[in-house]
């Protein structure tokens, strides 16, 4: 794996392990005063994700789904006993749960809707691979 790459990846699962630990409730993700920092898409509005996947902004449709994809793949290594949060769905299956939570949600940040979706997926999480 190429250095940035690599970096890259640390950089995202730090994110994420902090946003996992931080995050007994849905409005956790924030600093005491009430703020907290997200890059990228994960600071993006519920509205505007919703607005990105319905192809107003087909530019960012890409990182919409690359971040989804992150954010995931973080939370398999970094969160005790998961090998897959998805359950052996896929990454697809992430975003249309995020995309209904955030079309009843507009005002939420999609790093928080994530949250909110991991959260809920941990209990029928696998902990191990599939047996062949």
């Amino acid at each position: 794996m190429p250095r940035i790459e690599r970096s890259s990846a640390v950089v995202t699962a730090l994110v994420a392990a902090t946003a996992f630990l931080a995050l007994p409730t849905l409005g956790a993700a924030k600093s005491v005063e009430g703020r907290y920092v997200a890059f990228g898409p994960g600071n993006w509005s519920c509205a505007d994700v919703v607005a990105v996947a319905d192809g107003n902004h087909p530019g960012s449709r890409g990182r919409l789904d690359g971040f989804i994809a992150g954010y995931l793949t973080a939370g398999n290594v970094i969160l005790r006993n998961t090998y897959d949060l998805q359950a052996g769905q896929p990454a697809s299956a992430a975003k249309e749960a995020v995309l209904a939570f955030c079309a009843e949600n507009p005002g939420i940040k999609l790093a928080n809707a994530l949250a909110a979706y991991t959260q809920r997926q941990y209990p029928d999480r696998r902990s191990v691979p599939p047996q062949p």
